[in-house]
């Protein structure tokens, strides 16, 4: 019987579909791209697939273009990095690729109080060779997850 291939995931949160499409394209063939809009869709998304889901998070701050229900205007990448925190396994590497420069840093420290590797480069900064080693950081944990 033939054992499937492990599927390396990565989650996107991000709420302008011209900068969400350009994180896809950055993203290897052989990376399967969850992407959501919304802090709401976020946070529901990482209570559902708590643990060792994906290989990688891509968090964006500010999250109110796609808002579904009137509370998500009320939330930002803070409450999912909080739900991130709560839910996820602190192995999972993490790129906050925010432009808000004043809350970037604090969706970093909620993320490295809780044990997780933390990756900053902003939005206008993502690039192939931007992105390069924080890729190869989310494919060596993923394969040492495996083992």
């Amino acid at each position: 019987m033939k054992v499937p291939k492990p599927v390396l995931r990565v989650l996107i949160v991000e709420d302008d579909p011209v900068r969400a499409a350009k994180l896809r394209e950055l993203m290897p063939e052989d990376v399967r791209v969850v992407h959501v809009g919304s802090a709401g869709v976020a946070i529901g998304t990482i209570i559902r697939d708590r643990g060792r889901v994906y290989a990688g998070v891509l968090l964006d701050h500010d999250l109110q273009q796609q808002t579904k229900v009137a509370a998500d205007r009320d939330r930002d990448g803070r409450d999912v990095a909080l739900a991130i925190a709560t839910h996820f396994d602190n192995e999972i590497p993490v790129l906050v690729h925010s432009m808000n420069p004043e809350q970037s840093p604090e969706l970093m420290r909620i993320l490295e109080v809780a044990g997780f590797d933390v990756t900053r480069i902003r939005m206008s900064m993502l690039s192939p060779e931007a992105i390069a080693p924080w890729l190869a950081e989310v494919r060596e944990s993923f394969e040492d997850s495996l083992e």
